[in-house]
C-alpha cells in the first residue's frame, strides 16, 4: 500500500507565482491546488482535504489574517502558513509559521515536510491510544 502524497492548498492571487509554487511542490511529492481568492479557497475547504495551507497576506478585498481565521472556524486542526512579501508584525493564533517568498523553495519544503511529518506522528499516536 502506497501512502498518498500530502495534499497542498496554496491561495495566493498571483497566477505565475502559484503555478510555481504547485510545480516545484509537485517535484518534490506533494499534490497542490491552487486558488486565486479568499471566496475559491474557502469553497475548496468545504469540498476537499488539505494537510497544509500556504496562504498570501495580500488577497483582492482581505489579508490572509482574516482568511487564517475563517479557515480556522472551518478546519481548526489544519496549518496555515502565511507567504508574504515583507515582514508581518501582526500575529494570529490560526497561522501556524510564516514565510517571506524570496526565502526560496528549500525553506518552504522544509516547512511542509517537518508539518506533515508533525502531522503524520500525531495521527498515527492517535489510532493507537483508539486501538
Amino acid at each position: 500500500m502506497t501512502t498518498p502524497r500530502p495534499k497542498i492548498l496554496s491561495i495566493d492571487d498571483n497566477q505565475v507565482l502559484n503555478l510555481m509554487r504547485q510545480k516545484v511542490l509537485a517535484i518534490s511529492g506533494f499534490d497542490c491546488d491552487l486558488a486565486y481568492t479568499a471566496e475559491q479557497a474557502l469553497a475548496m475547504l468545504l469540498t476537499s482535504h488539505y494537510d497544509v495551507i500556504l496562504l498570501d497576506y495580500y488577497l483582492p478585498g482581505t489579508t490572509g489574517l482574516q482568511v487564517a481565521n475563517t479557515i480556522s472556524t472551518i478546519r481548526p486542526a489544519l496549518p496555515i502558513i502565511v507567504v508574504t512579501g515583507e515582514e508581518i508584525h501582526e500575529r494570529c493564533d490560526a497561522i501556524h509559521s510564516y514565510l517571506i517568498k524570496g526565502d526560496g523553495p528549500e525553506v518552504l519544503l522544509q516547512k511542509l515536510n517537518a508539518l506533515v511529518k508533525s502531522k503524520s506522528m500525531m495521527m498515527k499516536t492517535m489510532h493507537a491510544v483508539a486501538s
